[in-house]
């Protein structure tokens, strides 16, 4: 299968939170892989294909982990794994060290640790 990506995936094992739009409820989830586009989780709860959400990445900063900024983000597939449900969450707003700033650091520590 030909990969149609423009933004070459990155495995992290990291904790996330994701929130639908219209929900004050945050479903837990593991991130699989990440990248300035978006991210593949394993969440506890199925999300709506097409859903908008909100993403909270934990990652680690040093020896202490940090919660990122809430990014926006659209779910483009969902599918069920066991009793889990995997899914592919693409960003809305692009990624840079200015828009969300403790992202962009996670993003470069994924990057350096292939």
């Amino acid at each position: 299968m030909e990969e149609k990506r423009k933004l070459r995936r990155r495995y992290l094992l990291a904790g996330v939170k994701v929130r639908h739009s219209e929900s004050e409820a945050w479903i837990d989830a593991v991130i699989l892989n990440i990248n300035r586009g978006g991210i593949g989780l394993y969440a506890s709860e199925p999300l709506r294909n097409h859903g908008k959400v909100s993403v909270m990445i934990t990652c680690m900063d040093g020896e202490k982990p940090v919660e990122t900024e809430q990014v926006p983000g659209v779910v483009r597939w969902v599918q069920s794994v066991g009793a889990r449900f995997g899914a592919g969450i693409m960003f809305v707003t692009k990624v840079n060290s200015r828009t969300f700033p403790i992202l962009s650091r996670c993003l470069e520590y994924a990057m350096r640790n292939k």
